[in-house]
């Protein structure tokens, strides 16, 4: 199996060079916002548990996912916005300036403790930075960068995007394979050693800036050895690993189950977590993710907002019910935005009729959060392992 050749002397002189141009975090505003996003979390559960108890569903947020553009550098075979439509075909009309960006991120602090910024490719804004500096101001927490990597060290060159490592507490890079013929043809794109260049200088870059890093791989049929092997180079450099069985549309890709090499997979992916490989999720929540084993999905948890700054309710890739769509900024607190939304459509049991069989890490997320209010001590184990 071929591989991308990387200089790993030259990344490591690369990202000495950045570190002297870029803002580095305070540790005493970290502790601080922290306790503040722990807080807001906190009390959300205990308002969550309280509608649970009641037979609500209308539950606050855990995190929100924030398509901040639609712009995309990459044509991925499997991606989609979670409605089947690929994002560089999709109109780029409504995106929301700076200002307008800043008021979402006001808005959904009031009840939202984690930002987790998605595309399209985030990075081809020029105001991500200031982004993640307002989410950072606000006390988010954690705050998520999901990317394609090929222009993220390409703008840390650049004076505005000195701070935005700084503001990020995970950035997670997609990787799917290391052949670069694999690669290209998969993505779209003709230079793929410019996604492992960038995550062999993050890597670098990670432990001075204190951020973490990892790898999302989407595991496809007849490419489960390439999985395999971004699972190994994520154990070789020390990086997350993130396993994402491939989706088609808003439904588990079924062939993907009939792939001799799958199974392997997952008990390796399982065995890795076991002896302490850094794996995305407990080893309750990945069991069940790879296998798609049907879940207690709480949308709500876990809202999609546009790059237009409309909410999905109560979520984006269903395919029965036709989602509301709500503009963040016409509310001031989250409060107000859950209770319009909810008396627009009911999210009860919203998700058997839906229509959708998803199978994203997402959704898993929500079904240990709706385990672990009936039974705490879960959720606690779950959060145990997210932070340490």
């Amino acid at each position: 199996m071929k591989t991308v050749p990387i200089d790993r002397a030259a990344a490591h002189q690369r990202a000495r060079a950045l570190l002297s141009t870029l803002a580095r975090p305070s540790r005493a505003e970290d502790a601080l916002r922290k306790a503040a996003a722990y807080g807001t979390a906190l009390s959300s559960f205990v308002e969550n548990r309280r509608r649970a108890r009641a037979g609500r569903e209308d539950l606050l947020p855990l995190y929100f996912v924030w398509t901040v553009s639609r712009h995309c550098n990459f044509l991925c075979e499997y991606c989609d916005d979670h409605r089947g439509r690929r994002y560089p075909e999709l109109p780029r009309e409504g995106e929301l300036d700076t200002a307008a960006a800043r008021d979402v991120l006001a808005v959904m602090r009031t009840r939202c403790p984690s930002v987790y910024f998605a595309g399209g490719e985030p990075t081809l804004r020029d105001d991500l930075p200031e982004l993640a500096s307002e989410a950072r101001a606000l006390r988010y927490f954690p705050i998520v960068l999901n990317t394609n990597g090929s222009a993220i060290v390409k703008r840390l060159h650049h004076p505005g995007f000195s701070t935005l490592l700084r503001d990020l507490d995970l950035v997670v890079v997609s990787l799917d394979a290391l052949d670069p013929t694999v690669l290209s043809t998969m993505w779209g794109y003709p230079r793929p050693a410019d996604v492992l260049w960038a995550i062999h200088v993050l890597a670098e870059l990670r432990g001075p800036l204190r951020f973490r890093l990892m790898v999302n791989c989407v595991v496809q049929p007849g490419r489960v050895a390439h999985a395999r092997a971004v699972l190994d180079f994520a154990r070789e450099l020390g990086i997350g690993f993130a396993p994402v069985p491939v989706n088609v549309g808003p439904a588990v890709d079924a062939t993907l189950a009939d792939d001799p090499e799958y199974a392997d997979f997952v008990e390796l992916v399982l065995a890795r977590k076991r002896e302490g490989q850094v794996i995305a999720g407990s080893e309750r929540m990945l069991e069940r993710l790879l296998s798609s084993t049907p879940l207690t999905c709480r949308n709500t948890l876990k809202p999609h907002i546009d790059h237009d700054g409309k909410l999905f309710w109560p979520c984006k890739a269903s395919v029965a019910v036709e989602p509301v769509t709500l503009d963040v900024r016409d509310f001031a607190h989250v409060d107000a935005l859950w209770a319009h939304a909810a008396a627009a459509i009911d999210p009860r049991g919203f998700s058997s009729r839906c229509g959708a069989r998803c199978n994203w890490a997402q959704n898993y997320t929500t079904d240990a959060y709706a385990h672990g209010l009936v039974e705490p001590l879960s959720l606690l184990r779950e959060v145990r392992g997210f932070v340490a």
